[in-house]
């Protein structure tokens, strides 16, 4: 049997978060971190905790995941080549 809530799985406990700007969501805008998932809570299925220490409970629909994006090799080479050919060009200049 399906649960009312499914939990979505891009929403683990330690991911950092940022909260979308509703009427209710105090911390609108803010990076949080997940430090607990209650299901069953009628208030919020997420627990999320902010830098000051503070912590809110939020429904899935409230929250943005924050995605780090990965760097690769290729762009830190590139970025690195064309470092040297700037510092080149102006020893020769």
């Amino acid at each position: 049997m399906l649960e009312k809530y499914p939990i979505l799985a891009d929403i683990k406990v330690g991911n950092t978060v940022r909260i979308r700007r509703t009427w209710r969501t105090p911390h609108a805008k803010s990076p949080g971190v997940v430090s607990a998932i209650e299901p069953n809570d009628p208030y919020g299925t997420y627990t999320i905790e902010f830098e000051d220490g503070l912590q809110f409970r939020y429904k899935r629909y409230e929250l943005e995941p924050i995605v780090a994006r990965r760097t690769y090799y290729h762009e830190r080479a590139v970025s690195k080549l064309l470092r040297y050919a700037r510092l080149l060009v102006r020893r020769l200049a």
